[in-house]
């Protein structure tokens, strides 16, 4: 195993980013594990003898010592763990934590190059490809990707997409966000619930701009274009 202190000590240059109160409660359960591990591998030489009459029982239990995202942080798989999945942060990686593997799109950037919205391309990255698809898609038709977008006392909004939320909202109602990383969260949750509701094509997408009454929102035709050019954006990412 090596020595547990010096490898705390590198795991805790690994966890830059993070918290102090974070990485401190990340080192303690690494610690706690590895001495009980420790504690495992070097019992008494008659209790080591218990174990080896029969193997199958000891591989059991040692398997079941493996070290694991799970194991150090179970409520990880809801997203309320102590561990978040950030750009900035790197975990340790010698089999205690293992770091999610995030997809990304090269086409994000091609495409996105020279924008205003090219500064989301780390939190689109964190989104599925089919949300920070529609992401950028709608973003291109409702503001030419962040360069007509709602301000708040001279302030950037980073609303792309034309989003009327409850975040911070402007005086004409659309929701002024924190950071570019702030408002791919919010648009892209309200895009994933569209896509689990079966609202999964560029026309059925029109909701976006039209809500339940296309007439009312500009007519058939301002309609029609908008599914148009939304899915000529969405088909270049995904071709």
């Amino acid at each position: 195993m090596g020595d547990p202190l010096s490898h705390l000590l590198k795991c805790r240059k690994r966890l830059v980013g993070l918290s102090r109160a974070r990485q401190k409660n990340i080192l303690m359960s690494i610690f706690i594990l590895m001495l009980g591990i420790g504690l495992f591998f070097f019992l008494p030489v008659g209790r080591q003898d218990y174990f080896s009459q029969d193997s199958a029982y000891a591989q059991k239990t040692r398997e079941s010592l493996k070290v694991s995202l799970e194991v150090i942080d179970p409520w990880h798989k809801i997203g309320k763990g102590l561990i978040k999945e950030e750009a900035s942060s790197t975990f340790c990686a010698d089999s205690i934590i293992a770091k999610k593997e995030i997809p990304v799109n090269p086409k994000f950037s091609a495409m996105l190059n020279g924008s205003p919205m090219e500064k989301m391309i780390p939190a689109l990255n964190k989104r599925n490809n089919e949300v920070a698809s529609y992401l950028i898609a709608i973003a291109k038709k409702e503001s030419d990707w962040g360069k007509h977008t709602p301000k708040k006392g001279g302030r950037e909004c980073y609303n792309f997409w034309g989003y009327r939320g409850k975040e911070n909202t402007t005086d004409s109602g659309y929701s002024c966000f924190d950071s570019p990383s702030h408002a791919v969260e919010v648009v892209g949750n309200r895009v994933e619930k569209l896509l689990d509701s079966n609202v999964n094509t560029p026309a059925k997408m029109v909701v976006w701009k039209c809500g339940s009454d296309c007439e009312a929102a500009g007519g058939q035709a301002a309609a029609n274009k908008w599914i148009s050019d939304v899915a000529s954006y969405y088909k270049k990412l995904n071709s």
